[in-house]
Parts: structure tokens; sequence; C-alpha cells
């Protein structure tokens, strides 16, 4: 049975520095104009205050299903990260979870939260719970998942995120940009696996180096929970 050996990887400090912010998810809600706009204004990114001020009045002044309310939270927090408001945007992912447990971009979207607080562990708990939910973009919880763990040191885990990015969206250039920055090496005392790669979860060598998280990659962004979409549009 062919074997495969696990590659020992390490990435540049310069890399470290330039990675792209955290990705944003967007939520599809049906009807609801307001909420619809507040959708497009966090998808484009175009005007984040006054998407801000849009998300605000549809959460003040339509009646929302759970679905489309909850979206619009994570909708708000989208606006709320463009315009560094990190702690503001925590409060509406929290919220959009509190009112639909089961929305998967609610915690992809935190996890990119939790990022910007360097909370890495608790990003990481968030990607997993996205990502098995099913986001509406699944490679943004790749991606930050792939952020928290760079950051963390976890550089092999992180090397097979960014792999797994580019594999469900090939023109997502954070991810390839950041996989630049790695050398990958084989070492002849590597564990071997099975055919196939490299599980993303399998346990790292305990002599693999740990990258300092000070001045770490930032995270990427994603488009917005879709709020108020009529089917077949935008």
């Amino acid at each position: 049975m062919k074997k495969h050996r696990i590659v020992l990887l390490t990435a540049s400090s310069a890399l470290l520095l330039a990675l792209s912010p955290p990705a944003n998810a967007f939520v599809v809600v049906i009807g609801n104009q307001l909420a619809h706009d507040c959708y497009i204004a966090a998808k484009t990114g175009v005007d984040p205050q006054g998407g801000l001020a849009t998300c605000n009045s549809a959460l003040e002044n339509e009646a929302l299903t759970a679905h489309d309310r909850a979206g619009t939270f994570v909708n708000r927090g989208t606006m709320e990260i463009a315009l560094n408001r990190v702690p503001q945007a925590m409060a509406d992912y929290d919220q959009g979870i509190e009112i639909m447990p089961t929305l998967g971009d609610s915690y992809v979207d935190r996890a990119g939260a939790f990022i910007y607080t360097h909370q890495y562990a608790l990003a990481i708990a968030d990607a997993n719970k996205g990502i098995q939910l099913g986001p509406t973009l699944p490679f943004v919880g790749y991606y930050n998942r792939a952020v928290a763990e760079h950051l963390s040191g976890d550089l092999q885990h992180a090397y097979f995120d960014y792999q797994k990015t580019l594999e469900l969206e090939p023109r997502f250039t954070p991810a390839s940009e950041q996989l630049k920055g790695f050398v990958v090496t084989k070492r002849p005392d590597a564990p071997t696996l099975a055919d196939g790669p490299a599980q993303p979860n399998a346990p790292i060598p305990t002599s693999e180096p740990k990258q300092p998280d000070a001045n770490g990659p930032t995270l990427a962004t994603r488009g917005a929970p879709v709020v108020g979409a009529k089917p077949g549009g935008d």
C-alpha cells in the first residue's frame, strides 16, 4: 500500500504580517425590503455606515421570520466589523446564534471576530461549528479556521485548511498568497498515513516549531448573510 509522509511546515515571519482580514459570510433572507437592502450593503461593503443604518431600520421596523432576523443581525455584524466595531459585531453574532442556533454563518463570522480579539481557540471552535452546520460560503469557514490556526502556531493544520479553501474556491487569492509563505520539507522520522492526504486534525509532532502570534495574520472577509432576497434575484 502506498504511504504518504506527513510534512513539516514552516512559514516566514513576513507572511505573519501580511495576511488579509478575516472573511465574512452572508445569510439568504427572502422578502422584507429593508432586510434585503441590509444584505446587499453587507455583501458589497461599499457604504458600511449607511448599511448599518439600513440594518438597524430592518431590525426595528420589519416583521421578520426567525431566519431573517438572525440573518439581519449577522449582516449588521458585517457592517460593524467594517467599521472596526468588533465588540458590537460580536454582540450581533451572539444575537443571531441565540435566535437561530443552526445558522452556520453566525459561527463562521463570529470566528472572525474572535481572531480580531486574539481568541484563537474560540475562533477555531466556532469555525468548526459553522463548517459542520454548512455556511453560505464554506470556503470562508475553512479560511478563518486556517488563519486562527496560523496565528496560534498550528502551521500544519493551517496549511491543510488553506489548501481546502482553494479547493472550494480556487479564485480566493488570500489563501493562495498565504500558501506561498510556507516551506514544505520531508522529515525522515515523520509518521506515515495510508493512502490519501494527511488529515487536518492529525496530531502535530511535539518538535513542531511554534510561531509567535503577536503580529500574526489578519483575517479574510467574505460576503454577508442574504436578507430580503427575492427568488431569482439579488
